[in-house]
């Protein structure tokens, strides 16, 4: 509401401004010419008369003439030598007989006196000593006045328009406190309402987004949960009729086996939480080849038949919050290694100001058809990427999702192994204030 203000402050000077620039440059010197011509007009008579009474008289008493002169009209008038006039008027007079001049002031009567050629070398004097024919003030007044119920005009059209407009947020604000998120402010709106609704609807598009990322990870949690929750209830009521104590430890051991895929749920829809909520990362330098040499180390003793290929230069190097990183690179190798055949390939290389990870199995690959969804939330793939492979369909979508904190982009394709090519896209430079965006 500031720049409103200023704006309008802005206005009511610019107008003030333009009316007294229009007035003292363009007419000015138009309305100075009409007073001496009308002047002239009206004066012309008085001068007659003056020189009746005072030049074809017979021994005239000039200061008696002159004194019942000023008590009958709005002059001072006065006879004296031409030598005590400037040089300019005394110019002008010699040449044209008589000299016209009119002195404006800003916001007071104007000052004319009007000067004749007397004998003698002398001059006659007309001075109005108040207001007798002024156009310039109540032209300056005018302008102002039409330039002030022009502005008066704007401001109400332009207070009208931001009551409207804020009428409108409000009803849109009210609308989403409820619940309705199908409902969108007018962003053609005048400045600031204009900044503040598309503010609003990019919070009501965060937020229908998130509310249905919700209810969809609601749904499928809450699907999950049933298989080993079933097994375990399944488990118990056959332990109460089970009097042989190998088989009550065999579905001892079964129960276990669905509490650790539970716990393991548990975690991921944790992990998968905080990432979703917590968009700040800490961003440091990393040096992708020793990280990702020391996971594959780690990683290849739980799949010792399958090879592992590290193509990654030893010098390169990037920002982004390593521990983050870290997780997600895992998740991809680990789910490599369940699909993987023979032979898994992880590259590292930089294009654009970007560092790009890839990870190659050459199992089965991904069906095209599945590629847009394999990294939402408990996304599942028929044939190839089965239940069997066992996960609870959170590992993609926590990969997806550290990428997207980071401002870059997950994919997957065909890898020239004959499966899946994994690809994380990730900036060389996080800005920390853009994370938290």
């Amino acid at each position: 509401m500031i720049t409103l203000f200023l704006k309008l402050f802005l206005s009511s000077v610019l107008s003030i401004i333009a009316a007294t620039f229009i007035y003292g440059v363009i007419i000015e010197e138009k309305v100075q010419h009409i007073e001496r011509e009308q002047i002239r007009k009206i004066v012309l008579p008085i001068y007659y008369l003056l020189d009746r009474d005072l030049l074809q008289a017979e021994n005239p008493d000039v200061d008696k003439v002159l004194t019942r002169y000023q008590e009958e009209f709005p002059f001072f008038i006065r006879i004296f030598p031409i030598t005590e006039l400037e040089a300019e008027a005394r110019l002008k007079l010699m040449r044209n007989g008589e000299y016209v001049s009119v002195k404006s002031n800003f916001l007071d009567d104007d000052d004319i006196v009007l000067y004749y050629q007397w004998p003698d070398q002398q001059v006659l004097e007309l001075d109005l000593d108040e207001e007798f024919v002024d156009y310039g003030d109540w032209l300056f007044w005018y302008m102002v006045a039409l330039m002030g119920g022009c502005l008066a005009a704007t401001v109400m059209w332009f207070s009208f328009s931001i009551t409207r407009h804020t009428y409108r947020l409000a009803k849109v604000t009210k609308a989403l406190g409820e619940g309705d998120f199908d409902v969108s402010a007018n962003e053609k709106a005048p400045s600031p309402i204009n900044h503040m609704a598309r503010s609003l609807n990019s919070m009501a598009a965060k937020l229908k987004s998130l509310i249905q990322e919700q209810d969809s990870m609601t749904m499928a949690a809450s699907h999950e949960l049933k298989t080993p929750i079933n097994n375990l209830r399944f488990a118990l009521d056959m332990t109460r009729s089970i009097t042989d104590m190998k088989t009550m430890h065999e579905h001892i051991q079964e129960m276990d086996e669905d509490l650790d895929s539970l716990e393991d749920l548990t975690h991921e829809l944790i992990s998968f939480s905080q990432l979703t909520k917590a968009r700040e990362i800490n961003p440091q330098s990393i040096n992708p080849y020793p990280l990702l040499y020391n996971m594959c180390e780690r990683l290849s003793k739980l799949s010792p038949k399958l090879k592992i290929q590290i193509e990654c230069p030893v010098g390169l190097s990037l920002m982004a919050d390593e521990k983050l990183v870290r997780r997600a690179l895992n998740n991809l190798i680990v789910n490599a290694q369940k699909y993987a055949e023979k032979l898994i390939l992880i590259r590292a290389y930089v294009v654009n100001k970007s560092v790009i990870f890839e990870v190659h199995d050459d199992g089965s690959g991904v069906p095209e058809k599945y590629r847009e969804s394999i990294f939402l939330p408990f996304a599942r793939v028929d044939d190839s990427r089965s239940r069997q492979s066992g996960g609870h369909g959170l590992g993609l979508s926590i990969v997806e999702r550290i990428v997207t904190n980071h401002c870059g982009k997950a994919s997957v394709s065909d890898s020239h192994l004959g499966g899946a090519l994994f690809i994380l896209e990730l900036p060389l430079f996080q800005n920390s204030e853009d994370s938290k965006d």
